[in-house]
């Protein structure tokens, strides 16, 4: 536990990350909020109330995208902070196990970012609520969908790019993980000729834990194959990570 609070206490302190941190989640979801009430105090006829399950869930939709991309942020910077900032041979001297060191670096991340990502959800979903007026309360099972989809989001993303700053530089790391989800991810969904190996994707297990719109018609698979798709992700990047790192020299 020792090693997992150095590692919170390594990243909380890196203000500029922590910035945009909360600027990417509980402030984008602010400015979401606050635009869609302001219109609809202006011009009522013309825009509805902010609050509803449309609203929430664009509201989690914004989470959805910019928290993805905090979480390879963050988890980029808990994977190479070390080397870049060259303490690990220190660490290593003190006799630390290496395998020790990489194995804290998923748990901290997850830790400094899970509970502002709680809070921005947690806004989101109160503004569903605390907005709706006439267009009815957000459903349970949709918020649900959403918790699912975002926590699955992010713990898979955090774990590569942990994984991968054992390779690479935090930005390569930060490129190739946003390029993958935004762009090589959905694109290789589309692939109709790949059909049953597009289960293996990640971003097609984590798709399935969303809300229907999200889920691909042609993609389908059960909650059980789903969790082991993501498993085996967590598990390959996370050996090849601690294996990278056991044979870094100091």
């Amino acid at each position: 536990m020792r090693l997992v609070r150095a590692e919170i206490l390594k990243l909380v302190r890196r203000r500029g990350l922590m910035a945009w941190t909360l600027i990417l989640t509980v402030g984008a979801v602010i400015v979401v909020e606050v635009i869609l009430v302001t219109l609809h105090a202006v011009n009522p006829e013309h825009h509805g109330p902010a609050g509803g399950q449309e609203n929430m869930s664009h509201y989690l939709d914004v989470l959805l995208g910019l928290g993805t991309l905090v979480a390879i942020m963050v988890g980029s910077t808990a994977g190479s902070q070390d080397v870049a900032n060259g303490v690990f041979r220190d660490l290593v001297v003190t006799g630390r196990s290496r395998s020790a060191l990489f194995n804290v670096r998923v748990p901290g991340a997850l830790l400094v970012l899970l509970p502002i990502l709680a809070v921005a959800f947690a806004l989101g979903v109160g503004g569903g609520f605390v907005f709706a007026a006439d267009l009815g309360h957000p459903s349970g099972k949709v918020i649900g969908e959403y918790a699912a989809y975002i926590f699955a989001s992010v713990l898979i993303n955090v774990v590569i790019a942990v994984g991968l700053t054992s390779f690479a530089s935090s930005r390569v790391v930060v490129g190739v993980l946003v390029a993958w989800n935004v762009l090589i991810g959905p694109l290789l969904l589309q692939i109709s000729s790949l059909g049953g190996a597009r289960r293996a994707i990640d971003v097609a297990a984590i798709d399935h834990f969303g809300p229907d719109q999200y889920v691909n018609d042609s993609v389908t698979m059960s909650t059980g194959a789903a969790l082991l798709v993501l498993a085996i992700w967590i598990a390959v990047f996370n050996t090849a990570g601690r294996i990278s790192t056991e044979r870094r020299d100091a």
